[in-house]
């Protein structure tokens, strides 16, 4: 396949964050890879070049944590990688705002100034900060960063939010809300003097929830309660036995439960979710593998729910694809997660980590003939990729329409 590709070179530095992307991508469990053609075919007619576009939008993440943009030389070699033809490349890497394609500051500071943070007082927030750090999208701190304004940041609970990212080797991020100027100028001068100590900062369930521990939560009630790194104290509470039980019923009972249990979509459609695990389960005979797709891209201002319980409970979201999975015959699962939600996103990396450690995910679960392993797909700041369609264009590495 010839990938037209230009003559801009990528540093030693892009180079080394694509290959330590692509090194960890195929060491991953979870990883779901599609199979590969052994006829001799692959490289002349570009299958082996789709089999690996999956991976373009961790890869681009990779560049821009490292380097804090993506340069025509770190695309080029992106490409290259990935068998994406570049001008495909820059055409999904130009339709996340999370990505910049011209070169900025290492230090970047996201001020949420959507409607829920409006009302908390970000106009004040952003004209102070302005007066500290100059105007919104231009560089301060001699050059080595910069604040700008933007979309809903999924933090409204605590308005208002800031989400601060330092692009390196190590790239940190840190979440100030609720924000004022001073706390935001001086979480940049503390990444811009390298001074982050950690890679994403903890949240306090207690702020989110403050009714944790109140016996009428169901969703919630273990959010605050139980540690979301424990396998142990998740089954404590109750934890994996309805996959257990799922594990006894079989796969079209699980299916019967659900459509008697009258389960709807919480998207807007309300389609029945039995229906929908029904129709997947009868193709299971036919070409192709199938995946469970967790939906964690929650963009409207003021809905944080999905984050609350990635946080605060991320075993029950594993637990939930798993039945899923068992019902429909699926063996890869993919939790597509806000680019905005990096605490989040690190619970879920720590809870799928512990459940392989423990056999509830991964090859012959608890000892039956079932298999089943989970990905992490973050998005990169697209509200349109929360439809489900723009949503699977996303993880298979295409722009989220």
């Amino acid at each position: 396949m010839d990938l037209h590709l230009t003559e801009d070179q990528a540093s030693l530095e892009e180079q080394a964050a694509v290959d330590r992307a692509l090194k960890d991508l195929a060491s991953s469990p979870g990883e779901a890879t599609p199979p590969v053609r052994t006829d001799g075919h692959a490289r002349s007619n570009g299958f082996e070049a789709r089999s690996k576009r999956h991976l373009l939008l961790p890869v681009l993440h990779a560049i821009q944590e490292r380097l804090g943009w993506i340069s025509p030389g770190a695309l080029n070699y992106a490409s290259l990688q990935t068998g994406v033809p570049p001008a495909e490349a820059h055409g999904v890497a130009s339709f996340y705002e999370l990505f910049s394609l011209t070169p900025r500051p290492a230090v970047v500071a996201h001020v949420c100034d959507d409607i829920a943070c409006m009302t908390r007082g970000a106009g004040a927030l952003c004209r102070d900060l302005e007066r500290q750090l100059g105007p919104a999208g231009s560089p301060c701190v001699r050059g080595k960063a910069l604040w700008q304004r933007r979309s809903c940041l999924g933090l409204c609970e605590r308005a208002p939010a800031a989400l601060i990212t330092a692009a390196g080797e190590t790239p940190r991020e840190r979440i100030v809300a609720p924000a004022k100027a001073d706390g935001i100028s001086a979480v940049v001068a503390e990444a811009v003097g390298g001074r982050l100590t950690a890679e994403v900062d903890e949240l306090d369930s207690q702020v989110s929830v403050p009714q944790a521990g109140q016996s009428q939560l169901r969703l919630l009630r273990r959010v605050g309660q139980a540690d979301p790194a424990s396998v142990d104290r998740y089954r404590r509470a109750g934890g994996y036995e309805a996959f257990e039980k799922a594990l006894d019923l079989g796969p079209e009972r699980v299916i019967r439960e659900v459509i008697d249990s009258q389960l709807l979509g919480r998207g807007g459609a309300a389609f029945p979710a039995g229906k929908k695990w029904e129709a997947v389960r009868a193709q299971l005979h036919s070409n192709g593998p199938r995946y469970v797709i967790c939906n964690a891209d929650e963009s409207e201002p003021g809905t944080f729910k999905d984050r609350i319980l990635m946080e605060g409970d991320p075993f029950a979201i594993l637990e939930g694809m798993t039945i899923a999975a068992f019902a429909v015959g699926a063996q890869k699962g993919y939790i597509y997660i806000r680019g905005e939600y990096p605490f989040a996103a690190r619970q879920l990396e720590k809870a799928i980590h512990a459940a392989r450690s423990q056999n509830f995910l991964g090859d012959s679960i608890l000892g039956r003939a079932f298999s089943f392993d989970i990905a992490i797909r973050r998005g990169a700041g697209a509200y349109i990729c929360g439809e489900e369609t723009a949503l699977f264009n996303s993880i298979e590495g295409y722009r989220g329409e």
